[in-house]
């Protein structure tokens, strides 16, 4: 009621026809109707925007004292919107039964991202799925099988003897958070609305944007291609030096040669060109394929892990079945410099470690002529991997960062003679060059178009793949500190010993356990980044982000 007035909206209207509001005093019949045709000077035109951008006009003849009793409503709509009278501001003296709060531009944008609609839920119930994988099979094993990477085998040894036992736990610690936080919010996402194939881009795109969602996915595209060819590498790397080391074109001579153009890199582009053609094949057989392939090579990879605890048990209880090194002073040896190649078994390296083998004295003496630190430093040899009881524990839980070309903190090294560091280290450099070996949690995240229920599987596959991969980081540097020691942790290419791999040399029953499953590990790794990389591509593609000609 208005001034005693009643207000009724009289039925819809067909289209091009006025529409008519009815005012009615109580047991009075209305006034006769007066159609306003247009506004004039005499008249207050009074504009009624909807929610639909279209816009009404009432005009109200200012020299009446009572309510007209017919108005002219011109729309830009087809819909029939309720109005405001009298030109007040929406929600003051209106007429509207319902009104929808306002809300601000920003606002309205990201609740439009936030909130999937009817469409897309039933859009993404009825999409048909390539694949119906579970928690198991489609999120923790590739994930797990993603993050443990060639760098735990290769490096994780060696960040342990530089940095020492407690900066490495600190290192692992400020890497495991950053995953396990990020782990943690993208589970959060997972569960808040429907999720498509795309993984993290159609997650981030649907609640921030698609601006947001594809520059962040396009990073993660190519950070996911540049760790295939990383992969590939350390699996070559581990080819070439352990476990074939005929293959290597130009003999073993040129393992050294690690410059841009150098003979070892030219290797190491040449067989991960094959490698990668063979996974190439591998993935275009299916995701199915690629999912049932992947637990085999993880189980040989599981079983390496396995096969470090134990030996770090059997070294301490028959510490005789450790691998044996030459020393000179405080420096570690190189093995061609202690004994001829084709002499005998590196097992026997004590029996060429002598003053009394004219091998070494001989390269320790050229031309008869010995440097004055013969006489002072002493030959000796020692037990590399001592096993628990030790002490290596405390001897390793200091940090020695060693700049490049040295032999010591303090001592340059003879290149030809002692194990030497071929780059400057420090805390951070380590940071930088372990911190990828956590990655790639958001393996089973971007499966997620192959997942049976992705809003369950995401979550709890990733967050405890990420505490199954950390435990076992910590828990082998443990064994890696603990059992082996400190001049053989920072031997990083296993010059002391013939060339073997640190960690093999630990391993029981056989040092071929490991070496499998580090090759292994890398391709299996290599495997799950090119089945995540051209779905996450796809996703930003299929939303039309990318320009591209006409």
């Amino acid at each position: 009621m208005l001034n005693g007035v009643d207000k009724r909206i009289g039925p819809p209207v067909q289209e091009g026809e006025d529409n008519e509001l009815l005012l009615s005093t109580a047991g009075a019949a209305p006034p006769a109707a007066v159609p306003v045709t247009a506004p004039n000077t005499t008249n207050a035109t009074a504009p009624f925007p909807n929610k639909h951008g279209s816009r009404f006009t009432l005009d109200v003849d200012p020299l009446h004292r009572t309510h007209p009793s017919e108005s002219s409503l011109s729309r830009n709509s087809s819909h029939r919107e309720l109005f405001s009278w009298g030109g007040k501001d929406a929600g003051n003296h209106n007429l509207a039964l319902f009104e929808e709060p306002s809300m601000p531009f920003f606002s309205s944008y990201l609740k439009a991202h936030t909130t999937p609609g009817p469409l897309e839920r039933m859009q993404s119930e009825n999409q048909k799925k390539k694949a119906d994988l579970g928690t198991m099979l489609g999120v923790y094993l590739p994930t797990i099988q993603h993050i443990l990477g060639v760098t735990m085998f290769i490096r994780l040894f060696w960040v342990v003897g530089i940095a020492g036992l407690g900066q490495t736990f600190l290192l692992l610690l400020l890497c495991c958070l950053c995953t396990f936080l990020t782990c943690i919010s993208i589970s959060a996402v997972a569960t808040n609305g429907v999720v498509e194939s795309g993984g993290a881009y159609f997650m981030i795109s649907r609640n921030l944007g698609p601006e947001f969602g594809s520059a962040v996915g396009l990073l993660f595209y190519l950070a996911n291609t540049v760790a295939t060819s990383m992969y590939l590498v350390g699996g070559v790397e581990i080819l070439l030096l352990y476990i074939f080391p005929g293959l290597t074109i130009g003999g073993s001579e040129v393992h050294s040669q690690t410059g841009t153009f150098g003979m070892m890199t030219n290797n190491l582009r040449f067989y991960s060109t094959i490698l990668l053609l063979l996974e190439f094949l591998i993935v275009a057989m299916g995701v199915k394929f690629v999912q049932m392939l992947a637990p085999v090579s993880l189980v040989c990879v599981i079983l390496s892990i396995l096969a470090c605890y134990a030996g770090g048990i059997e070294k301490t209880l028959d510490p005789s079945t450790g691998q044996r090194v030459c020393m000179y002073g405080d420096h570690l040896l190189q093995s061609k410099f202690v004994m001829p190649r084709d002499e005998g078994s590196i097992y026997d390296i004590c029996d060429y470690c002598t003053l009394n083998n004219t091998f070494l004295m001989d390269n320790l003496c050229p031309n008869g002529v010995c440097p004055a630190d013969v006489l002072t430093k002493t030959i000796s040899c020692i037990n590399g991997f001592p096993g628990f009881k030790s002490g290596a524990f405390m001897d390793n839980f200091g940090s020695q960062y060693i700049d490049q070309f040295h032999a010591t903190v303090d001592d340059k090294a003879d290149l030809n003679r002692d194990v030497f560091q071929d780059v400057k280290t420090s805390f951070w450099v380590l940071l930088a060059i372990y911190f990828p070996a956590v990655t790639g949690i958001f393996t089973g995240a971007n499966m997620s178009g192959d997942l049976k229920n992705p809003q369950q599987s995401i979550p709890k596959g990733t967050i405890a793949a990420t505490l199954t991969t950390s435990f076992i980081y910590f828990s082998l540097a443990f064994v890696f500190g603990a059992a082996i020691d400190g001049n053989v942790l920072r031997d990083k290419n296993g010059q002391s010993m013939g060339g073997s791999m640190v960690v093999a040399s630990l391993s029981w029953p056989s040092a071929w356990v490991l070496l499998i499953g580090s090759f292994l590990s890398t391709f299996g790794a290599a495997l799950q980044c090119l089945c995540s990389a051209p779905r996450l591509l796809q996703s930003i593609a299929k939303d039309d982000v990318i320009p591209h000609p006409n």
